[in-house]
């Protein structure tokens, strides 16, 4: 597809515009979203773009002023959500919006301006029993301002990363140009480990202090909150960059460290350039490491818009297509 216009919101570092780049689809970035003025700073170095095209905050986005755009993504907050942490959902106990609730600010936008494409993830939590009820409100939502939504749970270790991570999916497309074709990418083989993501050398500041050891206990080992030289890593949190409680170790001739930042964003599916180049920037590992944790990997969403626009497109309503696995 040629000369696609994106709209990005919560951007994060730009997971689906790397993925847009790696599979060569010819796009436009008409605009991109962030709230954290560190990340917008990351994103403009990662993606060269100047970052007087960040919209910043979502709450504040006049949906008139917008140019026209073919593909929204919105990998919207999980914090609300996830199983980490306080789990309120899209709306407090008030009714007010919580930030995972930005949901409905991404779908304001969208109802608006209906470009072709929607492209939504979130954690795994959110299609759990616990939310089944707002995810049929989300997926009824979409469907009443003209989108037909196909969904589905992926683990980026079925796509080429030896990275244990499920992320919930969420495909929309504009109800008068669907045809019903769409289907989530079939699991490829791993043909890699993490090992193989590593880099040769790490400084002295990524290795473990005694204080820092308890985080390699073997209860924590046997429960899979942390992993030592694992084939494939736990899933990367915000917490990753730091010495203080990450998930994923290393163990090497010098003793036990934590990942590199280089090391953080290739397991994520970006270049390991990138990381040297917000280094030189002046962002510190535990920076990185909290970007890399916030983000989506880049190699589950090239497969998703391989499918998504390389393909013909029409459809029926399908709203609950996986109501198994709610």
């Amino acid at each position: 597809m040629k000369g696609l216009r994106v709209l990005s919101l919560f951007s994060g570092i730009g997971a689906f515009e790397e993925a847009l780049k790696n599979i060569n689809i010819d796009f436009k970035l008409v605009n991109y979203c962030e709230f954290d003025s560190s990340v917008s700073k990351a994103y403009s170095i990662i993606h060269n773009v100047d970052e007087k095209l960040n919209l910043g905050d979502i709450t504040t986005i006049d949906e008139n002023k917008l140019d026209d755009f073919d593909l929204m993504t919105y990998g919207f907050p999980c914090q609300d959500i996830s199983a980490l942490g306080d789990q309120k959902g899209l709306m407090d106990e008030n009714g007010a919006l919580t930030r995972s609730g930005l949901f409905f600010e991404a779908v304001r936008i969208a109802k608006k301006k209906l470009p072709k494409y929607l492209l939504a993830e979130n954690v795994r939590m959110l299609v759990s029993k616990k939310f089944k009820t707002q995810f049929r409100e989300m997926l009824k939502l979409l469907d009443e301002i003209g989108y037909n939504t196909y969904w589905q749970v992926l683990n980026s270790k079925d796509y080429g990363v030896p990275h244990s991570r499920n992320r919930v999916f969420l495909v929309s497309i504009r109800k008068d140009i669907d045809d019903g074709q769409f289907k989530f990418p079939e699991k490829i083989q791993l043909s890699k480990k993490a090992s193989d993501f590593y880099d040769s050398f790490a400084s002295q500041d990524h290795y473990l202090r005694e204080k820092d050891m308890k985080y390699l206990s073997e209860f924590r080992l046997k429960k899979k909150y942390s992993s030592l030289n694992s084939d494939i890593i736990i899933c990367q949190t915000t917490k990753q960059g730091n010495l203080a409680n990450p998930q994923n170790f290393i163990r090497d001739k010098k003793g036990y460290r934590v990942m590199t930042s280089r090391e953080l964003l290739a397991l994520q599916g970006f270049k390991k350039k990138y990381a040297e180049a917000l280094l030189n920037e002046g962002f510190t590992k535990e920076q990185i490491g909290k970007f890399s944790g916030n983000s989506i990997t880049v190699d589950v969403l090239e497969r998703i818009f391989e499918k998504l626009l390389h393909t013909g497109i029409k459809v029926e309503n399908k709203i609950l297509k996986n109501e198994n696995i709610i």
